[in-house]
């Protein structure tokens, strides 16, 4: 579910759109971890994705 986060071009990282807020997810195994919820009209940069 949700297209692949432009700025990322990974296939696990992944974004869906609920409002004005952009909600960007990965999934490892059969766990889904949110890493940024950011609101649209922010500029996104890579650096800002909260992964470990």
């Amino acid at each position: 579910m949700g297209r692949v986060v432009p700025e990322i071009s990974e296939e696990d990282v992944r974004e869906i759109s609920l409002y004005s807020y952009r909600i960007m997810y990965e999934r490892i195994g059969d766990t889904i971890y949110i890493h940024g919820v950011i609101h649209q009209r922010r500029h996104f940069k890579p650096e800002d994705l909260q992964r470990k």
